[in-house]
């Protein structure tokens, strides 16, 4: 029976390190607020300059779960998603969720408010293939033509809650 045991425990324990290896730590609503308010005040104070810094996949703006993203709603498109690089040059007035949603729009609206603001949508975590349930803070760039945010994803969130 011990023999059994110590097979199945080394059989399961290497499924269990690969899971927890394959999903970092979850990023938190405060740090995505902080974060997203750093790049609001690195845009403010440089431009486009600071534009490079933030689209690094591997810099301080992409973190745990979760990543620091930039649009141009003026001009209706994104700049800056380094999880997603594919998506820059889109038109974020048009992009649509998982679910169907347009969220590009209410994006572009919530963050004209001057403290910003929150949105849900559904989309997919970086490293995964599966939507969730995603809550991003959205904010206009004071003096610059950019909007900036940053999500939480809603742990056991399925797109179709």
């Amino acid at each position: 029976m011990q023999k059994l045991i110590i097979a199945l425990c080394s059989a399961v324990a290497p499924l269990l390190t690969d899971a927890a290896e394959a999903r970092p730590e979850a990023a938190g609503a405060a740090e995505v607020v902080d974060r997203v308010n750093e790049a609001v005040e690195l845009l403010a104070a440089r431009g486009e300059r600071a534009l490079p810094a933030l689209a690094a996949a591997d810099g301080r703006f992409v973190w745990k779960d979760t990543y620091v993203f930039v649009v141009d709603c003026e001009r209706d498109r994104v700049v800056v998603n380094p999880a997603f690089p594919e998506r820059v040059g889109g038109d974020i007035k048009q992009h649509v969720d998982y679910a169907g949603y347009a969220y590009g729009k209410e994006l572009c609206r919530i963050a004209q408010n001057p403290a910003g603001g929150w949105l849900d949508y559904v989309w997919l975590r970086p490293g995964e293939d599966k939507p969730l349930r995603k809550r991003s803070y959205v904010r206009a760039v004071p003096g610059q033509p950019y909007q900036v945010g940053a999500g939480i994803y809603i742990a056991g969130a399925a797109a179709d809650e």
